[in-house]
Parts: structure tokens; sequence; C-alpha cells
């Protein structure tokens, strides 16, 4: 079967977010928002699982700790400078520079997480995009499967859809 894309436009973000509410509680297909200002309505109703960007801070962190450990220790093994009989790899010099490493390439990671998953940087609008909804409307965007359509569409009807365009 064929994907089919319908953009719903909106006049105020509560009925968008019926709308989109609807679609994502029957699992017709995938919902996409567009809002000229933040809506917390729209937020609740597109709730997601968990980030997976947490995941890239954490390999991130932990890649960033062994290289805070591992670093220094080949540096103390290579050039060892032995005073006064203390051992040539010891714990509390590694310390600080293994927690600024992980906390570094922790953020990195998030930052890379969030770059990569998000799509940005996006240098030219969806092809679905109208210009309507940067100034006083909002949209919802789905798509499905051909066969649903009639479905989604009497859905988006009576959330209150001004218009509906099938892409």
């Amino acid at each position: 079967m064929s994907q089919v894309s319908m953009l719903a436009v909106f006049r105020d973000g509560s009925s968008a977010a019926r709308a989109a509410l609807a679609v994502r509680t029957q699992g017709l297909g995938e919902v996409v928002t567009f809002s000229p200002t933040p809506d917390h309505a729209i937020l609740g109703a597109l709730r997601r699982d968990v980030s997976p960007v947490r995941l890239f801070t954490l390999v991130g962190a932990v890649v960033g700790c062994l290289l805070g450990i591992a670093l220094p220790a080949y540096t103390m093994l290579d050039w060892p400078l032995i005073t006064g009989g203390k051992p040539t790899i010891s714990i509390p010099p590694l310390v600080v520079i293994s927690f600024e490493v992980t906390m570094l390439l922790g953020a990195l990671g998030a930052v890379a997480g969030f770059l990569l998953l998000s799509g940005l940087p996006a240098f030219a609008p969806p092809a679905s995009y109208d210009s309507r909804f940067s100034e006083d409307r909002f949209g919802v965007l789905v798509t499905c499967e051909s066969d649903q359509t009639d479905v989604i569409r009497a859905c988006l009807h009576e959330s209150g859809a001004e218009e509906l365009h099938e892409k």
C-alpha cells in the first residue's frame, strides 16, 4: 500500500491538539504538528516516550570518563615521575580530569543526539508547510496508509479542521 499525507488547518491550538490526540490514540498514522506559538495542549497530545537523546548523553559521558582516566594514566606510565615512593598511577589526580572530560563529552553527545534525531539543520521547510502556520493557524499533518484516509478525514473534520489537503 502507498503512503498518503493529509494536512489539516485549524484556527486554534486546542482543536489541533484534539485532532492529533484522536489520530494518535486510534493508531492511524504518524502525526506532525505546526504551530505559530508553543502550545501545551499540542505537546500533551504528542507526548512521546522517553527521548533517545539521553542515550547519546550516556554514551558520551561513559566514553569521556574512560578517556579521562586512560589518557592521564597512559601519560603517567609513559613518562613516570616517581616522587617520594608514591605509586606511578594514583587515583586522586585522575578524578578531576575524568570528571571534566565526562561532562564535556556528555554535553557534546547530548547536542549531537539532539541535532541528529531532530533532523537539524533544516535548510528548507517541509513540502507540506504552509506560511499561515507562522502567523495565526495551526496544522496537523498525518501520514498514513491509503486505505485509512476516510477514517482520518472524518477524525480531522470532527476535531474542527477548517481545511483539509491531501498530498
